[in-house]
């Protein structure tokens, strides 16, 4: 059997045809939003330099521990596996959606058998009627009105989203570890001088009951020394805690159990940020953001799925097609006589259910609005955020360096005080107030020195973290057509 449902050379037109008019596509044109260079308040000069940051920024801080925790987790931080897989489920979408514009060929067989039989007639009337079918089918929705071009646009600027997602997620966690290492390192410096201050304080004990056991002391002042040392050691358990939860946060950041972490981690003064640091040319600083990257392609997606959402509106076209045998037996099937070839195109258009279909456009164009401000206002953060950064780590650096000459002078007065109270020129009380203003002075100069620290990592967070957008977004971005043109 041969069965030709349509001329052959009109057949192989169609496919042609097909190519020409998957070029058409309805819907808005999209394109990105212009990226103007930023304005921000120029840096302090003695701090920074405009050479371009790294993409491994920290490394400059020179701490190789730091640097071994940070590639720990880059490649053990749990947000960042989670972000990694997301963005392969979005590359898998976007495969998937591409592949929806191509045909889609499948291979089955069958064998049909029935027997009829009229009403009244006797069983020996029946008629059996058998048939069998092998071969290929093919299913192709010809996209006419885009609609199938828009969706894979959609997809892959998703995809694109997912991957500066990921790269957001990398930077965050690389500072917030970074942060919590500081932290962490301010508690350990902290710590120490509390020790320090608390030898010094024993020694002076041991002074005062020295003197009151010969009478040239007061009980009052052994009173006041016991009382001060008390009271000093009782602040070591809240900065133990500290230590120890900033810690855990960075094991967790890292990977690790926080038993694993300590073995890593052998304690290290911070050091004084004594060189220029690279901040790149902050003009281009909206290229150097992911989150601004995400929410552009989040509004290339919502402009895409607005020109699906208008190619609702018309018909689409699809185009079925055959070829194999077919034959009334089974023994016949595979022979010259019943191949088979059939091409079918089709029409279908929801003429009763446009008022959906606009509707679904409508939240389609919201969408895409909500998508615009979102972008917007990512653009403005970004502003913001290094602006602040910039006035902050600048404020703490001059803070530091005045609370660094006002603990030097603290500690000549209380050497100073302690002279004049073993000469007997001066009171105890002399001695206790210049320690307790020692002790504030140099846990101050710790404080500063670790927001110090934590603010230049904030500074980095806020410039992207080294991160550069990928060379081919631009190409990435495919352009969509205004209306039913080619």
């Amino acid at each position: 059997m041969r069965t030709d449902t349509m001329p052959t050379r009109f057949a192989f037109l169609l496919p042609a045809l097909a190519l020409l008019l998957a070029g058409c596509a309805v819907g808005p044109r999209y394109a990105a939003p212009p990226v103007e260079p930023v304005a921000i308040a120029a840096p302090e000069q003695s701090l920074f330099s405009s050479d371009a940051v790294q993409r491994d920024w920290w490394r400059q801080l020179e701490d190789l521990q730091l640097d071994a925790l940070i590639e720990r987790a880059l490649a053990h931080n749990h947000d960042i596996r989670i972000a990694q897989a997301r963005l392969a489920e979005a590359r898998a979408v976007t495969d998937e959606a591409a592949l929806e514009r191509w045909p889609a060929v499948t291979f089955g067989a069958e064998r049909t058998r029935s027997i009829a039989q009229g009403n009244g007639q006797p069983p020996e009337a029946r008629t059996l009627a058998e048939s069998s079918r092998a071969g290929f089918d093919a299913a192709w929705e010809i996209d006419l009105f885009g609609r199938l071009r828009r969706l894979s646009e959609a997809a892959d600027a998703r995809a694109q989203a997912s991957a500066a997602d990921l790269a957001q997620v990398r930077i965050v966690a690389v500072a917030e570890l970074a942060r919590q290492y500081y932290e962490m390192r301010g508690a350990e410096q902290r710590i120490a001088i509390t020790r320090g201050t608390l030898d010094s304080l024993r020694a002076g004990l041991r002074v005062t009951q020295a003197q009151v056991r010969t009478g040239r002391g007061l009980e009052g002042d052994l009173a006041s020394a016991e009382a001060n040392l008390a009271t000093t050691e009782a602040q070591l358990p809240a900065l133990e805690t500290a230590r120890r939860l900033a810690a855990y946060r960075v094991a967790v950041l890292a990977g690790l159990r926080p038993a694993e972490l300590e073995p890593l981690i052998a304690p290290r003064p911070l050091q004084p940020l004594a060189k220029r640091l690279p901040l790149g040319d902050l003009r281009t600083l909206l290229a150097r953001r992911p989150d601004v990257l995400r929410a552009e392609r989040s509004l290339a997606a919502s402009t895409a799925d607005v020109g699906a959402a208008t190619a609702e509106l018309y018909p689409r076209v699809d185009l079925n097609a055959f070829i194999g045998f077919v034959a009334l037996r089974g023994a016949d099937l595979g022979s010259s006589a019943s191949r088979a070839f059939s091409v079918t195109p089709g029409l279908r258009w929801p003429a009763l259910r446009l008022g959906s279909a606009r509707a679904r456009l409508r939240g389609a164009e919201a969408r895409s609005e909500g998508e615009r401000a979102a972008y917007e206002q990512a653009v403005l953060r970004a502003i913001e955020e290094v602006e602040g950064a910039l006035a902050s780590h600048g404020q703490n650096q001059a803070r530091l360096q005045q609370l660094a000459q006002a603990a030097t002078q603290s500690r000549r007065a209380a050497e100073l005080a302690a002279v004049r109270y073993r000469e007997g020129a001066a009171p105890y009380l002399t001695v206790l107030d210049a320690d307790r203003t020692l002790l504030r002075a140099q846990e101050a100069v710790a404080e500063a020195e670790t927001a110090s620290y934590t603010s230049l990592v904030a500074l980095y967070k806020a410039l992207g973290g080294g991160w550069e957008a990928p060379s081919d977004a631009a190409a990435a971005q495919a352009p969509a057509a205004s209306g039913p043109a080619s």
